[in-house]
């Protein structure tokens, strides 16, 4: 076990890091650029990260040697082994650098010594489920082949819905008139526009098909209600995941779900209780939105990776939660 942790929460736009003491405290914080690796390459983004906890342990004034390190990084779950091995050949913390996604940062933020599972909803979606010493992912393979759930895919069938409609193939809908609204044009007229922003164009237009739905359009509650039940059937996955080898009068009584993302904050609670609605009463799944920062979450999961007790995370935890400087 390490004197100091240094945990990174990194993605597309910048990348969070923190330095704490074996007491909690935050010796050093710091926001750099981008380190997704499919962003900017796994050089580039092994280098940000290299050079993010070089600078926490000199702000801090100790050594990197004393510290584990680990970054959850957004785009890492194919570079995790390249990224590491390039860490841990640059940094002097033999065997003290470990990366993974940053899904990890939101489970050990809500979920530090404890089994449960959470589901990200925003552009994409996915779903990590932690048993044990274990996690899980279950779903958000990509938009080309598993995005249900996400505002992605809730804008692209708005956007298929509207052209239906346009088309005679479907029926009429306030779809139509809300995405002109935000596209500037009417979709049959914007596709090289959508062909050519794609996903993050696409995802964008999600926030009509809350809209429409609310005020009654039977097509965007349709839309909406499929990919809750997409959500809930992740859910359902990440339950039998989580009982899995267990005898029936072991298993767990509930399973703590932590809900994040775009779509879930920007449509609580009412997005929660659509995704409640499709699961099943065998599963006993407890919704609610995250509320803890996943910097703190990338700190606890390199205290519990470099084999910190479950008193020493959770006492750390009250000190870091209690830093006024600390919030998301």
């Amino acid at each position: 076990m390490h004197d100091y942790v240094i945990g990174l929460d990194g993605g597309g736009t910048k990348t969070d890091g923190v330095l704490v003491g074996q007491d909690g405290r935050v010796l050093a914080r710091r926001c750099v650029g981008a380190s997704n690796p499919n962003d900017v390459g796994e050089e580039a983004s092994a280098a940000v990260v290299r050079a993010l906890a070089e600078v926490l342990a000199t702000e801090a004034g100790v050594h990197l040697a004393d510290c584990f390190v680990f970054g959850g990084i957004s785009g890492a779950l194919n570079h995790r082994e390249g990224l590491t091995a390039r860490l841990r050949s640059a940094v002097p913390v033999p065997g003290g650098v470990e990366i993974d996604s940053d899904m990890v940062n939101l489970l050990s933020a809500e979920l530090p010594n404890r089994d449960g599972a959470c589901i990200i909803c925003g552009t994409g979606s996915a779903c990590f489920v932690r048993r044990g010493q274990e996690v899980f992912r279950i779903g958000g393979w990509g938009y080309l082949l598993d995005s249900a759930g996400s505002g992605y895919d809730i804008g692209r069938q708005a956007l298929e819905a509207a052209l239906r409609a346009q088309d005679g193939r479907g029926c009429p809908t306030a779809l139509s008139a809300k995405l002109a609204d935000a596209l500037g044009a009417p979709v049959q007229d914007s596709l090289t526009r959508l062909y050519a922003e794609g996903k993050t164009l696409i995802a964008s237009l999600s926030p009509a098909v809350f809209t429409a739905a609310r005020e009654g359009d039977a097509v965007a509650r349709a839309i909406l209600d499929r990919n809750a039940a997409a959500l809930a059937e992740l859910l359902c996955a990440a339950w039998r995941r989580l009982c899995e080898g267990m005898p029936e009068d072991t298993r767990p009584t509930g399973m703590p779900v932590f809900l994040d993302g775009g779509i879930c904050r920007h449509n609580h609670p009412a997005w929660r209780d659509a995704i409640a609605s499709h699961i099943p009463p065998d599963v006993p799944a407890a919704l609610s939105l995250a509320s803890r920062p996943v910097i703190w979450g990338a700190a606890a999961e390199a205290m519990r990776r470099d084999g910190w007790t479950p008193d020493t995370i959770r006492h750390a935890g009250s000190v870091f939660l209690a830093d006024p400087h600390i919030s998301g």
